[in-house]
């Protein structure tokens, strides 16, 4: 019975282990919200587009078509939570159009000279509009695109370049700085809460493995363990001294790019955002989540291994052996 009885619970801590780490997985905290590019079919697709956002389009051939491939890969990865609102302000959308025997007559009244092709077409775009009132286009010299003269056209409209380089920043690391700066440089209690929080990321960190997740978390988890050393002024200094770095201009782009990144993330702790009810609960079902899994483990662990020596066995199961009673 006693045997049973721990298969039984050992199956119960197995299945609980398996709930709370799909739970951990299915909640897994994202580096951004996807933005996808919509493929245009035809002319109205596009004008349905521009009538309220602007539109960043590609227009490509079957030859050029790794090149759309490539930068709306890179899109899927970038900070832009929804639509990212141009200079204008209005929201701005990506799309592509391939260049086919159906699409090139629409093709050809965008005004494009080469593949591929890109089109930054500004909205409130009506029946009537013309497109060359609205678009400005993209003009390489050559074949080959220059992904820096194509990274400035980017920004300058968008405000960000589809080709990388960019800044990336964890949404959910972002909330749990900011109830971590809230306990300010405390002692006791709100101590523990802080070296909590700071554990709760690390974990968190542990399961994420793509990048940019991986490298991103590793910074989160530097900016938790340097506050706490060095108390909440640390990311404010830091933040003040890179700023003034990024304006030396004696940096290489790498090393560019990488102090905007550590700014980016640094800031979670300098300017902290305001929490609302909802981000305060995903950190709670995270903390329970992270616990529940942790105490699962542990008994688990510790549980005895079923043994098969005598001294477990009941009484019932050691056969008995009948004897023959003489009657004389």
């Amino acid at each position: 019975m006693m045997m049973l009885g721990h298969i039984r619970l050992r199956a119960c801590l197995m299945a609980s282990l398996t709930i709370i780490v799909a739970a951990l997985l299915s909640s897994l905290p994202t580096v951004s919200a996807s933005q996808e590019c919509l493929q245009i079919r035809e002319e109205y697709d596009l004008r349905s587009l521009a009538r309220n956002d602007n539109v960043f389009l590609i227009v490509y051939d079957d030859e050029t078509a790794h090149v759309q491939k490539n930068i709306c890969n890179k899109l899927r990865l970038h900070d832009i939570s929804g639509k990212k609102i141009g200079p204008n302000g209005s929201a701005t959308v990506f799309a592509h159009l391939e260049v086919t025997a159906t699409t090139r007559n629409f093709a050809s009244t965008l005004n494009v000279g080469q593949f591929p092709s890109f089109l930054f077409i500004s909205a409130s775009i009506d029946d009537t509009s013309k497109y060359s009132d609205h678009t400005t286009i993209y003009k390489q010299d050559s074949d080959v695109l220059d992904t820096a003269a194509f990274s400035d056209f980017a920004r300058k409209h968008v405000g960000f370049s589809p080709l990388g380089n960019d800044v990336f920043t964890i949404i959910f690391f972002d909330s749990v700085a900011s109830r971590f700066v809230s306990y300010g440089n405390a002692s006791g209690l709100n101590r523990l809460k802080q070296k909590g929080l700071a554990l709760l990321v690390k974990f968190a960190t542990l399961v994420g493995y793509k990048e940019p997740f991986k490298s991103i978390g590793k910074l989160y988890n530097r900016a938790f363990a340097m506050s706490l050393e060095y108390g909440i002024e640390y990311s404010s200094r830091h933040v003040g001294r890179m700023e003034h770095n990024l304006q030396s201009g004696n940096l290489t782009p790498a090393e560019y790019h990488e102090l905007q990144q550590k700014i980016a993330i640094l800031k979670s702790f300098s300017q902290p955002k305001t929490l609302t009810a909802e981000d305060d609960k995903k950190i709670y079902t995270h903390v329970a989540l992270h616990i529940g899994l942790i105490v699962a483990a542990l008994i688990l662990i510790l549980l005895p291994a079923d043994r098969n020596s005598e001294e477990d066995e009941e009484p019932f199961d050691t056969p008995v052996i009948a004897k023959v009673i003489d009657d004389k």
